[in-house]
């Protein structure tokens, strides 16, 4: 897929697909506004608990726009809270 411009910087795009090549289905409500930072706590996900991935403008002591909260049983991803 060909390279993007946005703001001076260049990103390639990419599909993504199930391991059967079918499209990845995008869920609304989970979207992501523009952000230049994200933070992981903690920075590797548990086996069993929850990791929060926050995101934010202005680097990182700038101004959160979104949280994904990750939950995790056994090493597989259970849930995601999007605030």
């Amino acid at each position: 897929m060909p390279a993007v411009r946005i703001n001076g910087r260049t990103y390639e795009e990419i599909a993504v697909t199930t391991r059967t090549g079918a499209p990845l289905p995008v869920f609304t409500g989970l979207e992501i506004p523009a952000h230049d930072y994200i933070g992981f706590s903690p920075t590797s996900a548990p086996a069993t608990g929850t990791q929060t991935i926050t995101y934010k403008t202005g680097g990182a002591g700038g101004t959160t726009v979104a949280t994904l909260t990750l939950t995790f049983s056994g090493g597989a991803l259970a849930s995601v809270a999007k605030s």
